[in-house]
């Protein structure tokens, strides 16, 4: 059956309008224009970063990948910050004659690619290149003739050099079906087809003569090429640091006078400011009272580079609520203060108070070994500061790998005549294998019993895969048992395995939506199925929300519109599974100023379940004298983040 000229034609634009949607949610970076730090501030900080002599790499992956993607590595030029290059991985990818819908059919013989077709290059495992040369865009598909990555760098080819389709092809009609409409995620432009896109240069795809050699990434097999993390002192970038962009704020016009006005001034200043406006419903003696709230942070940066290879970074924070009844005033704390550099280019050293996360999860991450639990991991940021460590990175470019060695230094019994210093260190092995990564790390504390963890995480079809085991024998609380009417300490009988797991996946619908669904889940061995203990912990101050139980589940729904406001609405639900015990929250988030530096969010949550279970239960505080706050009923807030 011949479909008709009008219903091909209104195909393709229904597939340009998806197209076109999902490159907006990319914050127009384009080769040649985009700068470093204009990605950052669009796309926030990188999950790895790698600096070789000629170029600068940010990979973004797992919960910093961009909307609709598995994953994004942006190549910068070491000499001048510019964007050369970007790869996507997509999330649900198009088949080929999606593509050809979109940009074109094959050319002719004796066309050389440019115009509005593509040349056709085989590459190894039956897969095939689809090279649109005047825009740039190179497509590798797989063995089933699906989209697997889209690479794109500055067009080089003369705007003059046109090629025709082949006058003896049919056009193609457009394909039907949900998964064969999704387009390839790629960045905007002005361009009628949404791409700022040049010929790929990658290890499996030819040689193309009319494109400038691009050096190849350090890539593992046929997925996204995951660098190595090196954190290299470098003229650009943003390892280290506590906010989303802040390696030094540019110039949003991307001149070249401003950027060598910034090679020549080694410090840049920047922060952030988040006020936030909340208020919470307790119920005590039959009446509801709402305790009112007004925190504002406020977080500066000094960011020196005095040297390509030698780096400086402190971050200072600043916190006040009005409406605290407790502490005379604003209250600051020091956030990041450390200094970077290499040792014959080859082993990394940073050394300071610096920023550390570790665990691929999203609630509960076990292995994350050097920092305490987050009290609020639902909110929009992670208030945590740094760590005081050294520590060591030796990268093996080869194997895709990252060793690295850390010492660390913890002030224990801070505000108390017993402080004294604790000692510790531990070691981080990264490898990637395949589509995914996989971690193994050991730390070791004194007074403390080693701890080992491994995090795994990776894609399979269109899910997105995480997991965490770690091997603890002791616990950083003190635990308890019951003997009697009362409570006693106990000690932890031999090792236990803490585990957390994760599964993910996206889906577009009414062609400008994205969607995202998770499930997360974490056993807990060291944890209670009793909810008497709950009161007696919170007096002794042992209590540690997320993580009193043995089991708990999240289950998390997201829906975005594409677009310059980025519209997004969240809802999550955490249960204490054998408490019978719920939360539920619902997140809007917006940037409604045409600026992805400011951002509102509200939410409102609820707890649930039994009364007297962990997110219903009246907190004891440990002051005998003070009187009990009363039941959480809910709690809800509005917020404005704006960097600066």
């Amino acid at each position: 059956m011949t479909s008709s000229p009008l219903a091909r034609t209104a195909a393709v634009v229904c597939l340009l309008w998806s197209y076109t949607a999902r490159a907006e949610s990319w914050g127009g970076a384009e080769p040649g224009v985009t700068t470093l730090q204009q990605v950052l501030l669009a796309f926030g900080p990188p999950s790895r970063q790698v600096h070789e002599q000629s170029e600068f790499v940010l990979t973004y992956q797992r919960k910093q990948a961009p909307d609709g993607t598995r994953g994004a590595r942006f190549h910068f030029d070491a000499a001048d910050g510019r964007l050369r290059r970007i790869e996507v991985t997509p999330t649900r990818p198009m088949r080929r004659a999606g593509i050809e819908a979109l940009h074109g059919p094959e050319c002719a013989p004796a066309s050389t690619g440019s115009g509005d077709c593509h040349e056709v290059a085989k590459g190894p495992a039956r897969r095939t290149w689809l090279h649109y040369r005047s825009r740039g865009l190179s497509v590798l598909l797989d063995s089933t003739q699906r989209v697997q990555r889209v690479v794109y760098v500055k067009p080089e080819v003369p705007p003059d050099t046109r090629a025709t389709p082949r006058v003896d092809e049919e056009p193609r009609p457009a394909p039907t079906g949900d998964a064969d409409v999704t387009p390839a995620a790629v960045p905007p432009s002005s361009d009628a087809s949404g791409l700022a896109t040049a010929l790929v240069v990658d290890g499996d795809a030819p040689s193309a003569p009319a494109v400038a050699p691009q050096p190849a990434p350090v890539a593992v097999g046929d997925g996204l090429a995951t660098p190595v993390e090196a954190p290299a002192a470098s003229a650009t970038g943003t390892d280290g640091s506590l906010v989303p962009g802040w390696g030094g704020p540019e110039s949003a016009s991307g001149d070249d006078e401003a950027w060598n006005d910034r090679k020549q001034d080694p410090l840049a200043v920047g922060g952030l400011f988040y006020q936030r406006a909340e208020v919470t419903g307790l119920r005590a003696q039959r009446k509801t009272t709402l305790q009112p709230s007004f925190p504002a942070l406020a977080d500066i940066y000094l960011d020196g580079r005095p040297s390509s290879r030698v780096r400086g970074f402190i971050l200072g924070r600043l916190t006040y609520d009005p409406l605290q009844t407790e502490g005379g005033g604003p209250d600051t704390v020091l956030g990041q203060l450390w200094v970077k550099f290499d040792v014959l280019r080859h082993l990394y050293v940073t050394a300071g108070r610096q920023e550390v996360r570790w665990g691929s999860s999203q609630v509960w991450s076990p292995t994350d070994f050097l920092q305490p639990p987050n009290p609020d991991p639902l909110n929009n940021l992670d208030l945590r500061t740094g760590v005081d460590m050294v520590e060591l990175s030796l990268p093996w470019e080869a194997m895709a790998a990252n060793l690295s060695l850390i010492g660390t230094a913890d002030l224990e019994g801070a505000g108390t005549d017993t402080r004294r210093l604790r000692y510790g260190g531990g070691a981080r092995a990264e490898m990637a294998v395949g589509p995914g990564e996989v971690i193994a790390s050991a730390v070791f504390h004194q007074s403390r019993r080693p701890r080992y963890g491994l995090d795994v995480s990776t894609g399979a079809g269109p899910l997105d895969l995480n997991a965490e085991l770690a091997w603890v024998s002791d616990s950083s609380t003190r635990l308890w048992a019951r003997e009697g009417d009362g409570f006693v300490e106990r000690e932890l009988d031999g090792g236990k395995v803490l585990a957390s797991a994760g599964v993910s996946t996206q889906f577009e619908f009414a062609e400008r939506y994205l969607a995202t669904v998770r499930l997360e889940g974490f056993y807990n061995p060291l944890g209670y199925d009793d909810r008497a203990f709950l009161p007696w912990l919170s007096t002794q101050g042992d209590f540690r929300p997320l993580f009193f139980g043995r089991y708990y589940a999240m289950g998390q729904f997201n829906v975005g519109r594409r677009g310059l406001s980025e519209l997004s609405l969240t809802l999550t639900t955490l249960a204490n599974v054998r408490d019978a015990s719920y939360l539920s929250r619902l997140d809007f988030r917006a940037a409604p100023f045409d600026a992805r530096t400011i951002t509102v969010q509200s939410f409102i949550e609820v707890p649930y379940g039994e009364r007297g279970s962990e997110f219903r239960f009246e907190s004891v505080p440990a002051d005998p004298s003070a009187s009990p706050s009363g039941l959480g009923v809910f709690r809800a807030g509005l917020s404005l983040l704006m960097r600066i």
